[in-house]
């Protein structure tokens, strides 16, 4: 549309048939991956630790996998799809060997994570309690099995989202996955190894792993600490 003032055309700038509308952009979240901090983690570790000892007194099962699953996740920053997919026959705990192989990971990609000794314990642990409430442990067998066969993913969504919930840490969109960037950062800043983090993600690019190279509210809270005084 064009409107006459003055002897000059003044061009409104109203929409013409065929014009496309802007888009809207999206807001980026500027603050980065969402991760829980070491205290939090902790927390969460010592609950379901603590709720698998009291079930082993009194004869019951859950929480003793639960903790195993919790246990899995924190310490090796599985992808929840993967953790529910391991079989038993993936566990490499012999003698000299501290790994897991991860099976049809994310894009197909399959691969080893080291594991920490103290998970290794663990999960040799779980493997003979499996074995004495017999449970099948077979090389194809699952890991972790309940009442009604293999646990799924979403199962052990459930589970991790129960106790973010007791422990009043749960927020939409922050819970099992965040568990996995909170082992990212975790990891990242005992060396400040991007490569270690890269390879025991399983990121196919550095560039996925550089998102933990980021400075953190904890580091930028520690740099603050005595400014001024």
């Amino acid at each position: 549309m064009e409107k006459k003032a003055a002897g000059n055309i003044i061009k409104l700038p109203f929409p013409q048939k065929g014009d496309k509308p802007e888009r809207k952009q999206r807001i980026k979240n500027v603050d980065g991956v969402k991760y829980f901090n070491e205290k939090q983690i902790k927390l969460l570790r010592r609950t379901v630790r603590d709720r698998a000892e009291l079930d082993a007194q009194k004869g019951k099962v859950t929480a003793i996998r639960e903790w195993m699953a919790i246990d899995l996740l924190t310490c090796t920053g599985l992808r929840v799809s993967e953790a529910a997919n391991i079989r038993c026959g993936d566990l490499k705990l012999g003698y000299a060997e501290s790994k897991i192989f991860v099976r049809d990971g994310k894009g197909g990609i399959s691969g080893h994570v080291v594991v920490p000794d103290s998970l290794k314990k663990h999960l040799k642990s779980f493997l003979s309690w499996k074995e004495k409430i017999g449970e099948p442990m077979g090389e194809d067998d699952h890991l972790f099995i309940g009442q009604r066969g293999a646990w799924t993913s979403q199962a052990i969504q459930q589970i991790v989202k129960k106790y973010l919930k007791q422990l009043g840490l749960y927020e939409n969109g922050k819970s099992v996955h965040a568990l996995r960037h909170s082992y990212g950062v975790e990891l990242y800043s005992k060396e400040k190894d991007l490569r270690a983090v890269q390879k025991q993600l399983r990121h196919r690019s550095i560039q996925s792993t550089l998102i933990y190279a980021d400075v953190t509210a904890e580091d930028i809270q520690n740099q603050l600490k005595g400014l001024w005084n």
